[in-house]
């Protein structure tokens, strides 16, 4: 989800009356002297202090240059703040104490400053409420029209509260929106199942009789009219492998129905004497003229979802391909190890948060050298003992004492491959031995990652609730908008060179009385441009999409670097980058749909290392 780039967020906000403005509001008494009585309000001049343009070199937060708003130069590439919304609150904001807001203060865009200049903007005429301590901040970076896939997207809880005085800070969630939840798969690939099943239903009648003959049934004895023993059980073995099939995208199944027109088929075409094999040939070029012409010929693309979520099964009682539904999703008896579709989500978008005490003065504070230092500032470590705590009406200035920060987390992957790589033939073909396919720089191009482990939303505070139980971590993440840096397409390195991607996700930390956190599974979609080769299940053509998994396990012994100065218990922390770094070792372990991501049958196939950048790494082989 690039084309935003992280840089170190130290955004600082500040407060401070404007020289000669008037406190009263249409809403309020005018404050008079002392602490003011309920319902007074301060009215004050707002600045937002952001360090960019030139200053990334400085920042000592903990999302650096390696998130998405970092081009990695000096030049401007802070993308905006907008939707600023404040909350003021009498103490602490808490889920167990404190949980009203006292009034919500709208702030909105940027373009609303009065002034700016590179390192703030400033705001007139913000009321803020006599005896607040506490202020929550939200805003959002400027997606510039970029979709869901390119800047991510998340709920915005506060639009509905832009002028509420009251605000449960149970009200305030932020939730991952589903690409896809109600498109019935055997409805939208109804063609696609139609084609599988003329081509799995071939017959022809057998010469001088009215007697059908299918293609299941080529293998009979009474059938030597239609060819050779070894024929009829080579095109028998055919339809084995046919009915085997597991791929339900309209890219999986056109390439499988075409290998297997043209291995019947031959060099030379079928002789007019081989009527089943003639017929097979027909069938298939009707089922890929109807597919190319049908609006199924890009499912499931077309509905924004990766290929390997559409998956069919053989029906052989009713002798048709059906597509699997998944009904309890995160089961470990789940038939068939799938995925459901319903809770794959776009990214998170680049969100900002801070829940933070106020720092006041009587003092009209506008000349930066009078404020604490930057650096002491976005640290934590500013002298704020000359500053009161609590808004009165004689307040002139006000300022937020922590730093603003990320409310969501960034994983930073990247994905190498060794070379010649194993296959699975020996195990599920029944091989000798098992292939050995030479890759290069381009055989494998990376064209998504899916993120399990998700909860749907998090709160005020962007972690998940404590009512929010393991189980139910079960959403997926999906980017399929790759971070192609300098490259025509992000791959799989073979030299060791892999170009990093980026996305943004939520903490996924679990605040139930769960006595561990959880690992997290991630999925890498690739496509295959090397040769065909089998997977853990069965074939993975060339020119269809396959799917590998990595474990990211915060309590692994090895492979796995802490940040510096901190522990970190669970795999994205808010304000963090995770960094998991996959190495593809063989291709045993290589699906051709996607599996659950919670279920303990997953095989995983990603060697991984694992570290946080003031975040977490992963490194992983796959």
């Amino acid at each position: 989800m690039k084309k935003v780039k992280f840089f170190g967020l130290a955004g600082i906000i500040l407060l401070a009356s404007g020289a000669g403005f008037s406190s009263c509001s249409s809403d309020s008494a005018d404050p008079t002297g002392g602490t003011g009585v309920a319902g007074q309000v301060v009215k004050t001049q707002f600045y937002i202090n952001i360090p960019y343009k030139g200053n990334n070199g400085s920042i000592s937060t903990r999302m650096t240059a390696a998130n998405t708003q970092n081009t990695g130069d000096n030049s401007t590439n802070f993308l905006g703040m907008v939707h600023t919304q404040m909350y003021a609150f009498k103490g602490e904001p808490s889920s167990t104490g404190n949980t009203t807001s006292v009034k919500a203060i709208p702030i909105g865009d940027a373009a609303n400053a009065s002034s700016k200049d590179e390192w703030r903007n400033v705001y007139r005429d913000i009321a803020i409420p006599v005896g607040t301590k506490n202020l929550l901040l939200y805003a959002r970076a400027n997606k510039m029209s970029k979709t869901n896939f390119e800047a991510g997207f998340l709920s915005n809880p506060y639009e509905s509260t832009t002028t509420a005085d009251a605000t449960e800070l149970s009200d305030l969630n932020f939730a991952l929106t589903q690409i896809e939840s109600t498109k019935v798969f055997s409805t939208e690939g109804a063609d696609i199942l139609n084609a599988l099943n003329l081509v799995a239903n071939t017959s022809v009648t057998k010469p001088g009789t009215t007697t059908t003959v299918k293609w299941s049934e080529i293998d009979n004895v009474d059938n030597s009219d239609l060819g050779t023993t070894n024929e009829r059980e080579a095109l028998k073995e055919r339809y084995k492998k046919f009915i085997a099939l597991t791929s339900g995208s309209a890219k999986s199944v056109k390439i499988l129905i075409e290998n297997l027109k043209n291995v019947i088929n031959g060099n030379n075409g079928v002789e007019d004497d081989k009527l089943m094999a003639k017929e097979i040939v027909t069938n298939c070029t009707k089922a890929l003229s109807d597919l190319e012409s049908s609006a199924a010929k890009d499912f499931p693309r077309n509905l924004n979802l990766p290929d390997g979520v559409a998956k069919v099964k053989w029906n052989d009682t009713n002798k048709e391909f059906n597509y699997v539904t998944v009904t309890n999703a995160g089961s470990t008896t789940i038939t068939g190890n799938l995925i459901d579709y319903t809770t794959i989500t776009y990214p998170s978008e680049l969100a900002y948060y801070v829940n933070s005490p106020v720092k006041v003065s009587p003092n009209e504070i506008t000349a930066v050298k009078d404020l604490p230092t930057y650096d002491k500032w976005i640290k934590n470590t500013a002298d704020w003992s000359n500053y009161g705590d609590a808004v009165e009406s004689s307040t002139r200035f006000v300022a937020l004492q922590h730093p603003v920060q990320y409310g969501v987390a960034c994983l930073k992957s990247t994905v190498n491959c060794k070379s010649p790589l194993t296959d699975n033939a020996k195990d599920v073909e029944n091989y000798e031995n098992d292939n050995s396919i030479t890759v290069n720089n381009s055989s494998f191009p990376i064209t998504g990652i899916l993120i399990g482990g998700q909860p749907k939303k998090v709160g005020w505070n962007f972690e998940a609730a404590k009512t929010v139980t393991t189980n139910e971590f079960k959403y997926t993440i999906y980017d399929c908008d790759m971070n192609k840096g300098t490259n025509a397409n992000l791959t799989a390195s073979v030299n060791g060179t892999a170009q990093p991607n980026y996305t943004l996700v939520l903490d996924n930390k679990d605040n139930s009385d769960a006595t561990s956190q959880n690992k997290v599974y991630i999925t890498i979609e690739l496509e295959n441009n090397a040769s065909d080769f089998f997977g853990a299940e069965g074939l993975i053509p060339k020119g269809s999409k396959f799917y590998m998994v990595g474990e990211l396990d915060p309590k692994a012994t090895s492979g796995i670097t802490q940040p510096n100065g901190e522990t970190l218990d669970h795999v994205f922390v808010k304000d963090h980058t995770t960094i998991a770094n996959f190495t593809i070792t063989n291709l045993k372990k290589a699906y051709n749909h996607i599996p659950d991501m919670r279920t303990s049958k997953i095989n995983v196939g990603l060697a991984v290392d694992l570290s946080w950048q003031d975040g977490i790494t992963f490194d992983v082989d796959l």
